[in-house]
């Protein structure tokens, strides 16, 4: 299977206060990020939109539209594409200039954009 990792690293322009897990906090920006940059309707619901068959955004956050399960599947909706590795650290305050990086590992199909 292909996958492929990539590191990131954010320098705080203010002070933050972050909770001791982080993946849900980049996940969280990742999405968000990525849907403004990449979505041309904006306005239109991602179930709705006539783009999303060809769309990144809804091939790795609504992944379960776009990928057909075998019918009789137990499974009722496939994992997304890519896994966030935040850092371990229990730290949860920061200041400003700090550092911050994370891991984002796309899988499969995801690689190719």
């Amino acid at each position: 299977m292909r996958y492929g990792r990539y590191q990131f690293t954010s320098r705080l322009e203010s002070e933050a206060i972050l909770p001791y897990y982080k993946g849900s906090t980049f996940r969280g920006v990742f999405g968000i990020a990525l849907k403004k940059v990449v979505c041309a309707l904006r306005r239109q619901e991602c179930y709705e939109c006539l783009l999303k068959e060809k769309c990144v955004y809804a091939f790795v956050f609504e992944t379960s539209d776009s990928i057909n399960l075998p019918k009789g599947s137990r499974i009722a909706s496939p994992p997304h594409p890519f896994v966030i590795e935040p850092p371990l650290e229990k730290k949860e305050e920061y200041n400003k200039d700090e550092e911050l990086s994370f891991n984002l590992v796309l899988i499969g199909k995801a690689t190719e954009y």
